[in-house]
């Protein structure tokens, strides 16, 4: 059995609590904070908490699928979830198999999601927009056994895709696919209402007997992988990060604390791809940690359905990036009249400018906005604000350091630094990943030593507990909050037959935070327009990883060592000079 918690109390001794631990840091000169946290930790795995919230709330809803005008209940969310698991367990798949789910937003994605968690599975969460060699990748990579796809899109056919990878598909028995090119592929599970050749049939499988999700939930330990999170490195191939039970299990309890779940039922609008971090950890596991009612406004991001399913389902929270923020205030803006209360808007995946937090509360008629800063590799919050902050603390910094997790800013030997002083910041706790999967190297160079992780992002913190970015120290551009590695797209773009070399780098853009700009050497008397670039890349990645803009350089600024400065390259470009 695990460990019970401790009664939720009210808010005011939660607040006490926390305001304690501030104490405790007062009279430290070292950028170093520790929060002991409000109450233990727990020691379970993501099924048996889930079906904890099923006992409590059966008949509440747990899914509101809009667009596929779905709607399912916690009871038969776990239903559903357990005969699917078993039914893939039946199928062969065993204990720490990765099942990838490759799906827009949709009933289905979730359900697989918890399926995966109550039998034992790992699931792995892809891209929707991946082209063939990005899903080929991450296949190779985690040596996915299984794989979700749904029905195609406008633009989107996913088994289109599969059958030109893997062209026995077609005629192999459902279950039972053998690819030399995909080795442990071995079943595919289509969500679709076409029964296609060569894939089970999801609604066949959500039937299935599911006597047995009990037995395998015995065989998970809460220490054991849980989840994989694809994310970019500097190196242009994603990473597969690894989060155990116990660090999903805690990480959304507390994330789902910060923004007063456990007080009340909440709808929650979901804008974020629940590939991301922002919509698998923040938004939906923690909402269904503490009972919320997830809604699914569209299959994939679309500002006009979101507001639709906010106005219509009276959402009270509302999570997204701050580029998401910035489409909603504009259409609410022009829609002319007052929305629905919010009681919450999270904004999270990227810096979020003092305006945008100031014009959240003014125009979203939320009584509350807070932010949150996290790392795939941390499971998803280190930073989070609490309830009460004001909006000049919300706008100001990424909120304060979550419950149990230790921080410090560290300069380039890992020395600690004064509070104030920017450096990078490191983190240590529960809530780091077990690792990068098969990558034992990028995981060590990932930590220093005694278990502190690299963000690889520069911060300054201080006593009272709350941080704030000043930038990044790794080379990743935040578009839209998709982080994305410039070595991927150059070492593409350095293919192309008029461009000699290049370099990725992110400009200021005002909704998207950063936008991709391309600076090209190229071969004399060519030229390269951006319908070029995209013709050139479109097959190869996905269309967000396309640079918008071009600009073309005779020599790119260096240090004396030849590395190139693209700090350098961004300032000229801002500035105009370019």
């Amino acid at each position: 059995m695990w460990s019970s918690r401790v009664s939720y109390g009210v808010r005011a001794n939660y607040l006490n609590k926390l305001r304690a631990v501030r104490h405790l840091q007062s009279g430290v000169k070292d950028s170093y904070l520790k929060n002991p946290g409000s109450e233990p930790l727990t020691t379970a795995t993501l099924g048996q908490v889930l079906a904890e919230t099923v006992n409590k709330y059966p008949g509440r809803v747990a899914i509101r699928s809009v667009h596929e005008d779905v709607t399912i209940t916690y009871e038969q969310l776990l239903n559903q979830a357990d005969s699917l698991g078993c039914a893939l367990r039946a199928q062969g798949l065993q204990k720490g198999d990765r099942l990838g789910l490759w799906s827009h937003n949709a009933a289905a994605w979730l359900v697989t999601y918890v399926a995966a968690a109550r039998v034992g599975l790992i699931p792995v969460l892809l891209n929707p927009v991946y082209e063939k060699p990005e899903l080929s990748f991450c296949i190779k990579k985690t040596g996915i056994k299984g794989l979700l796809i749904n029905d195609k899109l406008p633009n989107k056919d996913y088994y289109g895709m599969l059958r030109e990878m893997i062209p026995e598909l077609q005629t192999s028995k459902p279950g039972a696919l053998r690819s030399d090119v995909f080795p442990t592929l071995t079943t595919v599970i289509t969500a679709g209402k076409e029964q296609l050749p060569g894939t089970l049939s999801y609604d066949s499988l959500i039937t299935y007997n599911n006597n047995d999700a009990t037995k395998y939930g015995a065989e998970i330990k809460p220490e054991e992988g849980c989840i994989i999170h694809l994310t970019s490195g500097t190196t242009g191939e994603p990473k597969a990060a690894l989060d155990s039970h116990n660090n999903v299990v805690n990480n959304t309890y507390f994330i789902g604390k910060r923004n007063s779940l456990h007080e009340e039922h909440h709808r929650v609008c979901l804008q974020a791809p629940l590939f991301h971090a922002l919509g698998s950890i923040v938004t939906t596991l923690a909402g269904l940690r503490h009972g919320s009612t997830l809604v699914l406004a569209a299959p994939s991001y679309n500002v006009h359905s979101n507001i639709n399913a906010w106005f219509a389902e009276k959402c009270t929270l509302i999570t997204g990036t701050p580029t998401m923020f910035i489409d909603l205030l504009a259409q609410v803006k022009n829609k002319g009249e007052t929305p629905p209360p919010l009681r919450i808007a999270l904004a999270a995946g990227a810096p979020c400018s003092p305006q945008l937090i100031k014009d959240m509360q003014q125009y979203l008629n939320t009584e509350t906005v807070k932010a949150l800063y996290g790392l795939t590799e941390t499971t998803a919050s280190v930073f989070q604000s609490l309830p009460g902050d004001s909006t000049e603390l919300v706008s100001e910094t990424v909120g304060y350091i979550q419950d149990h997790v230790e921080v410090k800013v560290v300069d380039d030997n890992g020395n600690v630094l004064p509070f104030g002083s920017s450096g990078e910041l490191v983190v240590r706790g529960y809530l780091n990943m077990i690792g990068y999967w098969d990558e034992p190297e990028k995981t060590r160079k990932a930590f220093y030593e005694g278990g502190w992780l690299r963000t690889g992002d520069k911060f300054t913190i201080s006593e009272d507990g709350y941080g704030r970015i000043v930038g990044r120290l790794k080379d990743i551009i935040v578009r839209g909050g998709e982080n994305i590695a410039p070595k991927e797209i150059e070492d593409l773009l350095n293919t192309h037959p008029s461009i000699i070399d290049s370099q990725v780098i992110g400009v200021s853009d005002e909704r998207l935070g950063e936008e991709l700009c391309a600076v090209l050497r190229l071969r004399e008397g060519s030229t390269v327009t951006p319908d070029d670039l995209r013709r050139h890349c479109t097959g190869h990645l996905a269309k967000f990883k396309i640079p918008r803009i071009i600009k073309v350089i005779d020599e790119f600024p260096k240090t004396t060592s030849g590395k190139i400065q693209k700090y350098k390259l961004k300032e000229i470009i801002e500035a105009g000079k370019l």
